[in-house]
């Protein structure tokens, strides 16, 4: 059974009234100010989902060819300024039901795959299920392995990235973390907490 960190008890609280207007400020407890859901995040820029403990270290889609990628890990974040390795780092970042939950779409492949977390290690799956929705209430769409909850603590009010973020499975309820303290480079779901290696800085492409 898991256990949402308390930072995720003020996302489920204020989903519903998430805006385009990416900063926003919630009343409560210390630890459950500053919450922002970075509803109004720009699709059209690519990312570096960066680990804000090891800020050198960003996602990096494994094994890539042109229809696929194997699996997400973490990496030193790359110098080249273009290219495949460049672009195995980056990702677009699909706002779905109304921007309640996201998909993330690899820059590394040419055909459109997501990352999906269903319980062990990141990996991969066409993104045309996940982005099949009819609506925010469409009750199929929320359990998508492919679907995440976002929920950072500053976000760019221009929708260019957002910083200090927890990025929850809608399907497994699970939080994005590393393995371990020691590799430090595979990704998996994981019970959320609020530790330093469960958050994210979204930080746009230069």
């Amino acid at each position: 059974m898991f256990k949402l960190s308390p930072l995720f008890v003020v996302l489920l609280a204020t989903l519903t009234y998430a805006s385009p207007a990416v900063v926003e400020t919630r009343g409560g407890p210390p630890e459950r100010e500053n919450v922002c859901g970075p509803s109004g995040l720009d699709k059209t820029i690519r990312y570096f989902l960066q680990s804000t403990s090891i800020p050198t270290k960003v996602w990096q889609a494994e094994d890539v060819s042109a229809d696929t990628f194997n699996f997400v890990d973490l990496q030193s974040k790359t110098t080249a300024t273009s290219g495949q390795a460049l672009n195995n780092q980056l990702w677009s970042i699909q706002p779905i039901n109304d921007a309640s939950s996201f998909a993330f779409i690899s820059a590394g492949p040419t055909a459109t795959v997501c990352a999906v977390g269903d319980g062990g290690p990141f990996n991969k799956v066409a993104c045309d299920g996940v982005f099949n929705t009819t609506g925010p209430l469409n009750i199929s769409t929320v359990v998508q392995t492919g679907q995440f909850f976002i929920d950072c603590i500053t976000c760019d009010a221009k929708g260019k990235g957002a910083t200090n973020c927890q990025i929850q499975s809608a399907f497994e309820g699970q939080c994005v973390s590393f393995l371990d303290d020691q590799t430090f480079n595979t990704i998996k779901l994981d019970d959320c907490s609020s530790q330093p290696h469960q958050l994210w800085d979204i930080v746009p492409e230069a």
